[in-house]
């Protein structure tokens, strides 16, 4: 049948030769066979031409498409060994931390892999099978961002400072997805570190952890620009998760040079409702129980309202390892002090808007005073963040609250890494 179906075309000149060779010279009397002849084998001619030269730009057609199949799959060959190569090289960066550390056993091995295996999947499987996203920030991340502010010289520890790098904009959807995708592959993400002073002093005494993907022109992605990008291709989670496991591997190379500085990580609601990955994060959180005095789980105000028995379940193991929590993105001021130093909250934060605000209005009742003494019978340290200017600083100041967070007293900047270990720079 296919043969036929080559065959058919020929028949549109060929028959048409026939008839010219054959059927002219009875019809015109001044034409003899010969020129008939002459005639028909022209048409066949000119028919054969136009036929093969057809047949040839089908052929090159079928040609041009078969070789942009070829490179297009040559193309996703090539992006699935850089990614390989990337997993493969994440997990050797994994090993050899832990081999640098010999008090580690194998159970601290296969618990790093276990999760960043887990994390490798879900990221890069089209729609990760993840719970519904929760609209919040993620891990280590970010509060939305405040005002610009001076630059405050030094560095988290005293040193030299890095400034934050430019935000990336002008991107579209997949530009952001793909670069978020590869330098959490390419293990781009920069670890900031904001400074929690102790007031009225203003000596440092911890520092907010957040998350930037660098970009390859220098540039970060912050989470305002991928959230929503990544809620709508079911990776939320799985980004969330991933920065948070980052976020701790920095920490651990930090604390060698570093022991006695404190650290705040924000837990996202999403990274909450991935029950799987939670528990192997405890799971870790275990092999690593020597991050625990320097270490502070941050959880939002609403997700704590949503947990259930299992999650309380889960925080208790952290705790009992000896992981401090504390609350922030705090809306209703009514708290419950007791059941939270219970549940191992040693810090509560409240935006400084909002306290001197509630304390003006009077929210915070006759004696705005009277939340810090609770807190205080409690033993949880009130932290006021988002201070920015020194009037502001001033009406913190006369609710005797434990430590200040803002621009006033550092902008985040990042947490260098060097050939001698990780020092924050």
């Amino acid at each position: 049948m296919s043969g036929f179906r080559a065959f058919l075309p020929c028949l549109i000149y060929v028959v048409p030769a026939a008839l010219i060779a054959l059927g002219l010279p009875p019809r015109v009397s001044d034409l003899g066979p010969g020129m008939a002849l002459i005639f028909g084998m022209l048409v066949l001619l000119g028919g054969a031409l136009l036929h093969l030269g057809y047949a040839l730009l089908r052929a090159r057609e079928r040609a041009d498409g078969e070789a942009a199949g070829a490179m297009e799959a040559v193309a996703h060959l090539e992006r699935v060994q850089r990614r390989l190569e990337g997993d493969f090289a994440q997990m050797r960066n994994a090993l050899a931390d832990l081999q640098s550390r010999p008090e580690q056993n194998v159970g601290a091995v296969v618990a790093e892999v276990k999760v960043l295996q887990s994390l490798v999947e879900r990221l890069y499987s089209a729609r990760a099978a993840v719970p519904e996203p929760v609209a919040a920030p993620s891990p280590a991340a970010a509060k939305p961002a405040t005002p610009a502010a001076p630059a405050t010289n030094g560095s988290a520890m005293g040193g030299p400072s890095l400034p934050m790098p430019p935000v990336a904009e002008g991107l579209d959807e997949q530009e952001i997805l793909d670069l978020v995708r590869e330098g959490l592959r390419e293990n781009a993400v920069e670890l900031a570190l904001q400074p929690i002073v102790s007031l009225p002093q203003r000596k440092r005494r911890f520092f907010e952890c957040f998350s930037r993907v660098r970009t390859h022109d220098g540039g970060v992605i912050v989470p305002e620009q991928y959230l929503a990008v990544a809620e709508r291709h079911g990776l939320v989670t799985a980004i969330d998760n991933l920065l948070l496991f980052r976020c701790i591997q920095t920490l651990r190379r930090i604390r060698k040079g570093n022991a006695n500085v404190g650290f705040f990580l924000n837990i996202s609601p999403n990274t909450l409702a991935d029950r799987g990955f939670f528990r192997d994060f405890i799971q870790l959180m275990a092999q690593n129980i020597e991050l625990a005095p320097a270490l502070v789980f941050e959880f939002p105000q609403r997700a704590l309202a949503q947990a259930d028995d299992s999650l309380w379940r889960d925080l208790d193991r952290l705790a009992q390892m000896g992981f401090r929590f504390s609350i922030d993105q705090v809306t209703d001021l009514d708290l419950d002090a007791a059941t939270l130093s219970g549940r191992h909250f040693r810090f509560l934060k409240l935006e400084a808007a909002r306290v001197t605000e509630a304390a003006r209005s009077g929210l915070l009742g006759n004696d705005p005073k009277l939340l810090k003494r609770t807190l205080d019978s409690y033993a949880i340290d009130l932290i006021v963040e988002r201070i920015e200017t020194e009037p502001m600083l001033l009406e913190v100041l006369d609710l005797h609250v434990d430590f200040g967070q803002g621009y006033l007293f550092g902008e985040p900047r990042i947490a260098k890494s060097d050939a001698s270990g990780t020092q924050l720079s």
